[in-house]
């Protein structure tokens, strides 16, 4: 069987241990499923006699209005893992970076259209923060850039000064830059420290969001991007 990197096997994990199983593999709210949210996907099960709607008219429009953005701007998807592959099949890029350590998929997603990955290495000795000097190491040559803030899996965020100097150099090289912002919600700080104000003036930014960590609902796989 080949091997599930994404977390969260907990079936495959069955298969080799006895006993109940603690899964610290895949990060959710520990406080569970909301009570409305759970009301809603038992109420929803009705409707499921139909195709859902394509365009995802309804929760589009919603995103949008709770994250300040148009309609055109978000893209709905079967969790940020699908947006993720999408977006590298999407764009094809021939040279991409990622921190190391980060969200794993990142770099599989990539390897899925033979785009040559370059790591960038976070240290112990930083506490695995992505350093000061980062925009600097952002050459011309970069297709794509992936960070994931707050970080994967520290759950450290990245400095709103630190994002702003990335920001610039992405900008003026032409280079794609994903901020995976999944797990925003979660900290200190919340959505405020979110990207969304910063898509017009930056046209080559791309947010991956999700419900999935924020509602405790991976079963439901439910993500978005936004974009310009």
């Amino acid at each position: 069987m080949v091997p599930f990197p994404h977390g969260g096997d907990v079936r495959t994990a069955q298969a080799y241990y006895d006993g109940a199983i603690l899964d610290f593999s895949a990060n959710l709210n520990p406080l569970g499923m909301p009570e409305r949210v759970r009301r809603a996907a038992e109420e929803a099960v009705a409707g499921a006699v139909h195709y859902p709607d394509p365009y995802c008219r309804d929760l589009t429009a919603g995103l949008a209005r709770r994250d300040g953005v148009k309609e055109g701007q978000v893209l709905c998807g079967n969790g940020a893992a699908d947006l993720i592959f999408r977006l590298a099949v999407a764009l094809r890029p021939r040279r991409a970076l990622v921190t190391a350590p980060t969200f794993s998929e990142y770099e599989q997603a990539l390897g899925v259209v033979d785009c040559a990955v370059e790591r960038f290495p976070l240290t112990p000795e930083q506490r695995f923060d992505l350093p000061d000097a980062f925009p600097e190491a952002l050459d011309p040559g970069l297709d794509l850039v992936f960070l994931c803030n707050p970080n994967n899996p520290t759950g450290r965020p990245v400095p709103p000064s630190l994002l702003e100097r990335t920001l610039e150099v992405c900008a003026r090289h032409s280079i794609r830059l994903v901020v995976d912002e999944c797990f925003l919600e979660l900290t200190d700080g919340g959505t405020d420290l979110g990207l969304a104000g910063s898509l017009e003036q930056y046209p080559n930014l791309l947010l991956l969001r999700a419900f999935t960590k924020s509602y405790a609902i991976p079963g439901l796989r439910l993500g978005y991007c936004l974009s310009a």
